[in-house]
């Protein structure tokens, strides 16, 4: 009687545990989503010229520059910017206005394992500290892809970044 009493005891204390952290997942993620729905509804409400003419790499380039990083183009087909700002160094992958496709987990994972046998094999990055950015025009993260960047957030960011208005 006492095992049947502690297996079903040790079973609802796992469902309990298993509710309060998808409670608090869903939390986190209803968050993120309002976050990116509000950034997406600005870009795309506010900017009448957001299909239309525009050079997005150019964008995101003078977006960083702004911020205070030398920008140079990266040799390697997954990531378009090498950033540099004092002991930083931001590798930035760009999804342009052009591409449908989601950012899934595997995307950054690519993104992030090449550059970092990159960084590797050159030894002027060991003194700066790495990290890596996904650059996207509106909200194009799956579920995956959240779950990933949550797990790394210190090294890893996705960035929506406003595309400004063309002068007439």
């Amino acid at each position: 009687m006492t095992n049947t009493l502690f297996i079903l005891s040790f079973f609802a204390l796992g469902a309990g545990i298993y509710f309060y952290s998808r409670q608090k997942w869903q939390k986190h993620e209803s968050a993120f989503n309002e976050y990116a729905v509000k950034m997406q509804t600005d870009v795309l409400v506010n900017n009448t010229k957001v299909n239309e003419g525009i050079d997005y790499m150019q964008e995101v380039k003078a977006f960083y520059e702004d911020q205070g990083y030398s920008l140079s183009k990266h040799p390697n087909f997954s990531t378009d910017f090498i950033a540099k700002k004092e002991k930083n160094i931001l590798f930035i992958r760009v999804q342009g206005l052009q591409n449908k496709q989601d950012i899934t987990a595997k995307l950054y994972q690519e993104f992030v394992g090449q550059t970092v046998l990159y960084a590797l094999d050159n030894p002027l990055y060991s003194n700066y500290e790495l990290s890596w950015t996904y650059v996207c025009s509106k909200m194009m993260c799956d579920k995956s892809a959240k779950i990933y960047i949550k797990s790394y957030e210190d090294k890893l960011r996705f960035e929506l970044i406003e595309l400004k208005e063309k002068e007439a």
